[in-house]
């Protein structure tokens, strides 16, 4: 139990904004945690993103973001090191995009997420780090996936499910989507900036007298 991080010990009451944004990781039971919850966060950052390019009217792009979250997120769930880098690269260049050209959202909602996938990456590396030490078998073993509600089992049986053989739709796609989201931001930029330097033409005043 004490490996699992389920020790019925109290223990210490950590600040609010530190356990959100750097939580502790010190069991593989705390790795599984955040795997839920980046799982959570990539589904609904994949929603949103479907119902903004709609409004947009590009939906293909926005299913084709939405598959890469969602995929992402059920990576992100099975402790994979490349999809929590890539999901949290993906949203970190669409911030940074998004202020450069002056058209972004609510940078505190967007930053929260950013911290939240960013934790899975530190999750995940710390994860791979523990596997490979020569330790006992029992500090390795993974908690038990609890599959009593249906949120339960959307959360932790369908990415086991899917991940194995979805993978290998999903590293592709997500550089896709990373090449396309940087080539994209560079030129809403260029345009910007041109449209800027272009000075405006000389306006002409017509006086007309009476006479």
């Amino acid at each position: 139990m004490q490996t699992l991080g389920l020790s019925s010990q109290p223990q210490p009451a950590d600040n609010i904004f530190k356990r959100l944004f750097w939580p502790a990781i010190e069991s593989q039971y705390d790795v599984d945690l955040l795997g839920q919850q980046g799982f959570w966060v990539c589904t609904i950052v994949a929603v949103m993103s479907l119902v903004l390019m709609i409004i947009l009217g590009t939906p293909i792009i926005g299913v084709f973001t939405t598959l890469v979250f969602f995929l992402g997120g059920c990576g992100v769930r099975q402790r994979s090191v490349a999809a929590a880098v890539l999901v949290f690269s993906l949203y970190l260049i669409n911030f940074i995009g998004g202020i450069a050209i002056g058209s972004f959202g609510n940078p505190l909602i967007q930053g929260v997420v950013l911290m939240l996938l960013f934790a899975n990456v530190r999750a995940t590396v710390l994860s791979r780090r523990w596997a490979a030490k020569l330790v006992d078998q029992i500090d390795n073993e993974f908690p038990e996936r609890s599959a009593e509600t249906i949120g339960d089992k959307f959360s932790n049986k369908l990415p086991a499910a899917l991940w194995p053989k979805s993978r290998y739709v999903f590293f592709p796609t997500a550089g896709i989507l990373l090449l396309l989201t940087i080539t994209g931001v560079v030129v809403m930029k260029r345009q910007a900036a041109t449209k800027t330097a272009t000075p405006s033409p000389p306006t002409t005043t017509l006086e007309v007298s009476p006479r």
